[in-house]
């Protein structure tokens, strides 16, 4: 008697945890199947860099460098927001300083009269735009933190100002702008876009210890750089798209 109540309670168990433990429920099972092949076909790729920046005693190379290879910027304005009118306020922003083969040094940016910054800078163009070399997987892949003086950040202060539709340098800065975001062109158009740029009056760099580098203006924008490794990395990535379609 006692083996077959021994015998019985001990088949209940294996019933109870074989109904109710996740991996044992076919639903469960194709549940997690799902997820795990989700995860894997939605992970996107780090960033990588396609040539190491130049030694950080070239201040001119290293700035044109980091403003070229980043995808984006903090811009930090005069808030007009009533709670905090006259505090810093930064904001993050799409950027490009030129096309994937001309780089230009001067950052341009995209922006409608709704968002923050635009408001600000619409009652004071002053501004400062930071990049840093975070943004490329260098600095990940050096064992870097952000806040390590060697992981380059460039910070570009002046005055931000309207380009005039149609000119010559509007139709460069928002083709530029469009190539490396694409996804502008499905931006909501009723927000009026329009594009604008930093008139540079300081360059300020930190690329290495011993404190802040300060860049003649003039001698950074006059630098000879193209930029091309940004159109190699571009060029290899429709490369490795095409492959994987083909295959």
């Amino acid at each position: 008697m006692k083996l077959e109540l021994s015998c019985i309670v001990l088949m209940l168990v294996l019933y109870v945890e074989c109904k109710w433990r996740p991996e044992y429920s076919e639903k469960h099972e194709k549940w997690h199947r799902k997820e795990y092949a989700n995860e894997v076909t939605t992970q996107q790729p780090h960033r990588t860099h396609v040539l190491d920046p130049p030694d950080h005693k070239k201040y001119i190379a290293m700035a044109r460098y980091v403003l070229h290879n980043t995808n984006w910027a903090s811009i930090a304005t005069i808030s007009v927001l009533p709670a905090i009118e006259g505090f810093p306020f930064s904001n993050v922003k799409s950027i490009v300083d030129g096309s994937l083969a001309n780089s230009t040094g001067v950052p341009y940016f995209y922006m409608s009269p709704l968002d923050f910054t635009a408001k600000d800078l619409k009652e004071n163009s002053r501004a400062t735009v930071l990049v840093s070399l975070e943004e490329t997987n260098y600095c990940e892949e050096k064992g870097m933190d952000p806040e390590d003086p060697r992981c380059t950040r460039l910070m570009l202060s002046g005055k931000m100002k309207k380009i005039k539709e149609g000119s010559r340098e509007y139709n460069f800065a928002k083709a530029a702008l469009f190539e490396r975001h694409p996804a502008m062109a499905n931006f909501p158009p009723d927000h009026n876009w329009f594009v604008a740029k930093l008139k540079i009056a300081q360059i300020a760099m930190i690329d290495w210890f011993g404190g802040a580098k300060y860049i003649p203006v003039r001698d950074y924008l006059a630098y000879n750089y193209t930029g091309l490794e940004m159109l190699h990395h571009s060029n290899d990535a429709l490369k490795t798209t095409s492959d994987v379609t083909t295959l």
